[in-house]
């Protein structure tokens, strides 16, 4: 089948706008194998598109909604032959929407939407509901060729992956971390992941959860990074030097510690967090203040905003859902507390860093695996 892609952010970029389309033309290439790619006027021409991807389509950075698509000669009597071939549903109301960028077409948009309508009507027994249709029949006149869709689906928008720079999102095998890291794909980012292994609960379903999720992510960008840290030496020192109401505080400040020295390794410009405002004690502003001052590194929080419907519904439709929800005792959950501290301050948590030996912060091991699409 034949796309029709729209955009619109990239409508945005003046001058700068071919170099979005080319990324976002070069993505879709990548990610779906044979299709054949042009750019039109009102967007760009997915050929060969396989049907069995559309949803996934939806989920691709940079397109704002797409419809299965159809052309004809740049003439009435064509484009009426075209329109009458196609199977449009079960619709019981519709309308025809025109627009003319070829403006010596011999009819105006008007007259054209007459004529496809009174065509339609008659052969399909639809009827003319100008106000919230059940089918609109969208037509695009150009001057070598006439585009025409249905109705269309809702895109995810933003930009093509590959215009924003890279950047390293910290992933757990919960549900709001890998939803964090695909938002910031939809702004245009290449999203690599850094896990902090929990060394006390190794086994193979552990490793397998963390895997699923970066090549569930892989699906939208291509390929990812995934960055292993074990973190036994730092959470032994945790657990016997750290008081337990600030032991989630005190590893999360070095998770970004060593998730800073990582990405200055790897040219990343930004660390990615899964933090939601208040859902959690960890999460209050005073917490995440105090965590946060741990790295001067550049920090996004996509999902501060959101709450865990919200996220959790992001889940589902990515996909990540079923996987985040396999048991896993990550890190965190090793430092969880009956009383967790929610009104922390950076210079208690300065003090209590003290007692722990990191003379070996920026030697920590770690294993760089490359996670494509399955």
């Amino acid at each position: 089948m034949d796309i029709i892609a729209h955009f619109d952010e990239i409508f945005l970029k003046g001058h700068n706008q071919n170099i979005f389309v080319r990324r976002l033309s070069s993505n879709l290439e990548a990610l779906f194998k044979n299709t054949q790619i042009k750019r039109i006027e009102s967007g760009l021409w997915i050929g060969n598109f396989p049907g069995s991807e559309l949803d996934r389509l939806a989920l691709i950075p940079g397109i704002a909604n797409f419809a299965i698509a159809f052309s004809s000669k740049s003439n009435l009597d064509d484009l009426i032959r075209a329109v009458l071939k196609v199977d449009w549903g079960q619709a019981k109301t519709f309308r025809i929407r025109c627009e003319r960028s070829y403006k010596n077409f011999p009819f105006n948009s008007a007259q054209v939407e007459k004529a496809i309508g009174a065509a339609v009507n008659e052969k399909f027994g639809y009827k003319v509901q100008l106000k919230d249709p059940e089918l609109t029949i969208h037509i695009s006149i150009g001057k070598d060729q006439i585009v025409f869709f249905g109705n269309t689906v809702e895109g995810a928008g933003g930009l093509p992956i590959g215009t924003a720079g890279r950047v390293l999102a910290l992933i757990s095998g919960g549900i709001d971390s890998p939803v964090a890291a695909y938002k910031m794909m939809v702004r245009g980012a290449v999203v690599d992941l850094v896990h902090f292994q929990n060394e006390t609960r190794v086994t193979q379903e552990v490793a397998q959860k963390i895997f699923d999720l970066a090549k569930v992510l892989a699906r939208y960008q291509g390929s990812v990074n995934l960055h292993i840290v074990p973190f036994d030496f730092f959470q032994r020192q945790i657990v016997m030097k750290v008081k337990s109401d600030y032991r989630m505080l005190s590893s999360r400040r070095l998770f970004l510690k060593i998730a800073s020295i990582i990405a200055a390794k790897h040219g990343y410009q930004a660390l990615i967090l899964g933090d939601s405002l208040g859902q959690v004690a960890s999460q209050t502003l005073e917490n995440l203040n105090s965590v946060y001052e741990s790295s001067p590194m550049l920090k996004f929080s996509p999902l501060i905003a959101l709450n865990k419907v919200e996220i959790t519904a992001w889940s589902r439709r990515l996909g990540l859902f079923e996987i985040s929800s396999r048991p896993y005792a990550d890190c965190c959950s090793l430092f969880l507390s009956a009383h967790p501290q929610t009104k922390s301050d950076v210079e208690t948590l300065r003090q209590l860093e003290n007692n722990l030996d990191l003379s070996t912060l920026d030697k920590v091991p770690y294993i760089s695996y490359h996670i494509g699409m399955e």
